[in-house]
């Protein structure tokens, strides 16, 4: 069972290529082709499709994608149809459906939202300043497009907070004295879909929007009491599962999460155990006479350090912009790490086009192509300033050299 690694598109693609079961063995070529073909029938009749019938509850596609086209840049970066005796991976099916994502977003895309840790920077750390992520995220606002981070790590009311996860952004507004209608592109949505929070112009601080300005109808009748009732019923599954599964965590409630963590700031839990604890949740949560009594809609996800259990989900907080800034889903596309079943970016795929991503370097990967895409002048800079591999005299630069005397030794 591949706990990182599924989603039901990307498996049938891999059947068509490796498994005798179908009664055929495409090539990789022959298998984009197809998909293509039945992703173009499925959005023109998304209920009675193929590939509705193949992959029930496969949801919408905002568009067409170029998987053939997708498949020949690969094939420039790692010769995948040359090899012989290896298939294609799950990894590899994901990143070609990316960068045909990327290829669709053209002359299209108004905005781009993005997950915070582990797609733009590590888990648990801030967005450094002089990185190509900030160029490139400056970049983009500085063309026209919004930039929104999407993040369930929720601190309401403490808008500093976000400005020292965002520090090195503001640092390049400040030391640019980027204008306001540069400043007024940049947002940051906290704890799913709960907090909003914008930059101040001239001091390029961050201040929190009120809910009343911002939230849909439908979020705005979210009740307090029900809220808790949610969280109570939420925090009682949390403490058993852990319980059962003897992990060493610390239990934290705020007012629209409960979440567990390492003891520990050094340990690491095992990936597996916190899978199962989000799934007990989501299991205790999603049960008939538990669910008959929530008003309020949820998020119980395997956060890889960690599991959390947020009021709403991401689906609601993109949903919310989109209303807020008159941008439609078609116009918007989301960049995240966690799309399998207990993953909080999942949601997201009901509002927007999306971009699975496993670390910040594939986020810099995709939207280096994005920009030279894009074609304009300002973005080809963008791009051209991209490091190529770690700067020398870098730790990370000198571990290379190392491995590679004692390789070619």
């Amino acid at each position: 069972m591949r706990l990182k690694e599924s989603d039901p598109l990307f498996e049938l693609i891999l059947k068509w290529i490796m498994s005798a079961e179908w009664d055929m063995t495409l090539t990789i070529r022959e298998a984009m082709v197809k998909a293509e073909s039945m992703i173009k029938l499925h959005i023109e009749n998304p209920t009675g499709s193929e590939l509705s019938r193949k992959c029930p509850g496969i949801g919408s596609f905002f568009t067409e994608l170029p998987l053939t086209r997708a498949l020949d840049y690969i094939n420039q970066k790692v010769a995948l149809e040359q090899r012989r005796f290896v298939p294609p991976s799950f990894s590899e099916i994901r990143q070609i459906f990316n960068l045909a994502q990327v290829y669709s977003l053209k002359d299209r895309v108004k905005m781009l939202t993005f997950d915070a840790d582990d797609t733009l920077y590590d888990h648990g750390m801030d967005l450094e300043g002089g990185s190509w992520m900030v160029d490139a995220l400056a970049t983009l606002m500085e063309t026209g497009t919004y930039v929104a981070v999407v993040t369930a790590a929720g601190y309401p009311g403490k808008p500093d907070r976000y400005a020292a996860r965002f520090k090195g952004l503001l640092d390049y507004f400040k030391a640019k004295k980027s204008p306001k209608e540069v400043t007024d592109r940049f947002f940051c949505v906290g704890g799913e879909c709960n907090f909003l929070f914008r930059v101040v112009p001239d001091t390029y601080d961050m201040y929190e929007v009120p809910t009343e300005e911002w939230q849909t109808s439908a979020m705005k009748e979210w009740k307090e009491a029900d809220v808790t009732d949610m969280l109570d019923v939420a925090e009682e599954a949390l403490r058993e599962s852990c319980t059962r599964m003897r992990l060493d965590v610390q239990f934290l409630r705020k007012s629209r999460a409960i979440g567990c963590f390492p003891t520990r700031a050094e340990d690491r839990i095992a990936y597996e155990a916190l899978e199962d604890v989000a799934l007990a949740i989501q299991d205790k949560l999603t049960q008939k006479n538990t669910l008959s009594k929530l008003k309020v809609p949820f998020c119980a996800f395997n956060g890889n350090r960690d599991v959390w259990v947020d009021v709403g989900d991401k689906r609601y907080g993109i949903q919310a912009l989109l209303e807020y800034l008159g941008v439609s889903g078609e116009a918007t596309c989301h960049l995240g790490d966690r799309f399998t079943n207990t993953g909080n970016d999942k949601s997201s795929r009901g509002v927007a086009m999306t971009i699975w991503v496993t670390n910040p370097t594939e986020t810099e990967e995709y939207l280096h192509l994005f920009l030279t895409e894009t074609g304009n002048a300002t973005s080809l800079q963008s791009a051209e300033r991209r490091p190529r591999g770690p700067k020398q005299g870098t730790m990370e630069w000198e571990k290379a050299q190392v491995v590679q005397r004692n390789t070619a030794a």
